[in-house]
């Protein structure tokens, strides 16, 4: 090779080099800048199960980052992430249902911004040794959390039933779904409401879905997104903006079965495709296009809550905001998202 062509290489390599070493990147700058732009917002999911999906597809198909916010996704608890919330530590809380009508109750600003089933995709699982309602007496029933949607259920049914929650069963804690079918395989409880794609998973290992309960009678609002009154009112922009990225969300669950049902299986580690392929099918089509809070699922929760002086007279209306669905509404965000 000429000397020319050599020392021109080498001043080429040495060129570049230099801007890598100095952190010049184009691309990685590029990103950089890109990263910048971007709001960080977290947001704890409380369970393992498809009615936290939303979040999980809006952060996989990039609908959140679209609208510039990057988001983290944590797991906790129903009881530990409204706490987070409390304490500032997170913004938004999938599914503490209960506990957020409750916290309010009892002085905090928390609100419901969105709700995407308006039932609860339940079953009330039960060992083929019960037949019918009156057999709990005296037996074991499994919930996730005291004050979590589940137990919430558990106490209507059983009262719906003539059973009375606190005398004529006994009442068990085990903090996950997945647990509870792990429980009633086990032996360590013998009923227990549990939510898709787990009850599915129960019923082909030979429990009894004693009663399915989207047959309630009542609306129940799960898959809840919660917030606080001061997030909203402080960061306006913000809230809309995830909120368009978990519409998005939505959107992706109703018309990609096969990047859903992938997602799902990732975030839940779930292994047998057909019990999701099920529960997705399930959801989606009981799943709302516009998930408005009910004003009738926050009386329901409101009647569950009856030790609770506050809850016979307080207005359902105080628990849910919504001026960003409205607003979105009014943009003509939500005609062009379902325009197809």
């Amino acid at each position: 090779m000429p000397k020319f062509l050599v020392t021109m290489k080498s001043r080429f390599l040495l060129f570049w080099s230099v801007i890598w070493l100095l952190g010049l990147n184009p691309m990685a700058t590029g990103n950089a800048a890109e990263l910048a732009k971007l709001t960080p917002l977290r947001l704890a999911y409380s369970a393992i199960t498809v009615n936290q999906a939303i979040p999980w597809i809006s952060l996989e198909a990039g609908h959140f980052k679209k609208h510039g916010v990057d988001v983290e996704l944590i797991h906790a608890s129903s009881i530990t992430a409204l706490q987070a919330l409390l304490a500032g530590e997170v913004a938004i809380v999938q599914s503490a249902t209960d506990g957020a009508v409750s916290s309010n109750l009892s002085g905090a600003d928390t609100v419901f911004m969105g709700a995407i089933l308006d039932k609860p995709l339940y079953s009330f699982i039960v060992n083929s040794k019960i037949k019918t309602p009156q057999d709990l007496k005296g037996k074991r029933v499994g919930v996730t959390r005291f004050g979590a949607t589940p137990d919430a259920l558990a106490r209507a049914t059983l009262k719906m039933w003539g059973l009375d929650p606190s005398t004529d069963v006994s009442m068990i804690q085990l903090n996950e779904m997945g647990l509870l079918v792990q429980g009633l395989v086990n032996g360590v409880i013998d009923a227990a409401p549990i939510s898709i794609p787990n009850n599915i998973r129960a019923k082909n290992l030979g429990f009894v879905e004693l009663f399915d309960m989207t047959k309630i009678g009542k609306t129940y609002i799960t898959g809840t997104v919660v917030t606080r009154k001061r997030f909203i009112d402080g960061q306006r922009d913000l809230a809309k903006r995830f909120m368009r990225g978990f519409l998005e969300g939505m959107k992706t669950y109703q018309e990609d079965e096969e990047f859903t049902i992938k997602v799902i299986q990732k975030w839940t580690r779930a292994k047998n495709r057909d019990e999701v392929k099920e529960a997705y099918a399930l959801q989606a089509k009981n799943m709302l296009r516009i998930p408005r809070t009910s004003v009738e699922g926050v009386k329901t929760i409101l009647e569950g809550l009856d030790k609770m002086p506050a809850a016979k007279t307080a207005d359902p209306r105080r628990f849910i905001d919504f001026t960003i669905l409205d607003e979105l509404d009014k943009e003509g965000f939500l005609q062009a998202l379902y325009k197809n």
